[in-house]
């Protein structure tokens, strides 16, 4: 069981790790009941092939059992050779059981490969650890476990044997190929119910398993907290950078106040200055904004570098909601025009018709502000 501290399931972060070092949610019933079971169709399926090779190497040794020379050299060669003829006969099965064993642990854990559990560990010849190891809950389970197997499996031979026990005490009168096919027969109903009975036992054992690889994986509300802090950030580094990211954009917007054509004001609590390129085809964009203390700002260092200072609360209230370097919006390139104009004006960058003259900025400033202030 899991610490009473550890209340909190296991986050993805966790099971990765675990996942890494080999800990994974897998049932070893499940491995083993396959492997017979495939063991068993493959006995089935080859079980000619197999006997008719044995029924060679039985003829061809005992055929020349007493004409072979018997010395240390001939005997083994003779045992080598035995070994690789009763390997490559067994190899169907060895090679199905193999495969099955690989899509079986593909199937409850995916493809994972990991080296963390062959690494030594002291823990692993410390004497007290292995008496704990040795008395533990999982080691109880497992005892349980093989109990509720023999158990099973003395039940159904038990249950089968008494329902042929007749057929048994017939067997004596019965001739050789009516006993093998009654033999054949009940070892094939005894295997059946005894494969049924593991493999709802597999996964049973399967789902034990599960719950508990998340039981022990665990987390108290603190390592929660601290894994989050890892992935994340700590909040108060976070606070600091974004800190020190507020204060490069201020001055990097300070810098950028002095090349602007016009700021826009409400008049005293908010401050946009405006930047449009002639000859470029953008409209006109934001490169400073901001709001009481900094809306002053902008305009002191506005009337320092002599860029001009408009009045227009609507406005202003409409662009300081945009972000700095953003274009201005169709629906105000009428009343930004219309300042932009009077800016151009005021510093002699256009003549009106009026006289061939240079219009007197103090009268333009006097008849346009209160039409573009006052809106």
């Amino acid at each position: 069981m899991a610490d009473p501290g550890k209340t909190e399931k296991p986050t993805p972060k966790k099971k990765e790790e675990a996942r890494k070092k080999g800990q994974v949610a897998k049932s070893q019933e499940i491995n083993s009941t396959l492997n017979v079971i495939v063991g068993f169709v493959m006995l089935f399926i080859a079980g000619d092939y197999m006997m008719f090779g044995i029924k060679q190497l039985a003829a061809h040794y005992w055929g020349n059992a007493f004409t072979m020379k018997i010395t240390e050299e001939t005997v083994i060669l003779m045992a080598q050779d035995l070994i690789v003829k009763v390997i490559m006969l067994m190899a169907p099965i060895f090679a199905a059981v193999f495969i099955t064993a690989v899509i079986s642990n593909i199937i409850q854990v995916g493809f994972n490969i990991s080296f963390e559990p062959l690494k030594p560990k002291i823990s692993n010849i410390n004497p007290v650890q292995g008496m704990k190891r040795m008395f533990s809950l999982r080691s109880l389970v497992e005892l349980f476990k093989s109990i509720i197997k023999i158990a099973i499996i003395g039940y159904i031979f038990w249950s089968t044997v008494k329902k042929v026990m007749n057929d048994i005490f017939m067997t004596p009168l019965m001739d050789m190929e009516t006993y093998f096919a009654f033999a054949a027969g009940t070892a094939m109903k005894l295997t059946a119910k005894i494969m049924g009975a593991f493999i709802v036992f597999s996964l049973a054992d399967f789902l034990y398993q599960k719950w508990q690889y998340d039981d022990n994986l665990k987390m108290t509300k603190q390592e929660v907290k601290d894994e989050y802090k890892q992935l994340e950030g700590d909040p108060m580094i976070k606070s600091r950078i974004r800190s020190i990211q507020r204060e490069m954009a201020r001055k990097r917007m300070i810098s950028e106040i002095p090349q602007a054509d016009v700021v826009i004001t409400n008049p005293t609590h908010v401050a946009v200055a405006l930047k449009y390129d002639e000859k470029g085809e953008k409209a006109p964009f934001i490169v400073a904004k901001g709001m009481n203390f900094m809306a002053e700002k902008i305009k002191e260092i506005a009337r320092k570098n002599r860029v001009v200072i408009v009045e227009n609360p609507p406005l202003a209230r409409s662009l300081v909601k945009l972000e700095l370097g953003w274009e201005i919006p169709p629906d105000l390139f009428q009343a930004v025009a219309e300042i932009l104009a009077f800016v151009y004006q005021t510093k002699g960058k256009i003549r009106l018709d009026e006289n061939e003259k240079k219009v007197d900025n103090k009268t333009l400033r006097d008849d346009i502000i209160p039409y573009i202030g006052g809106s």
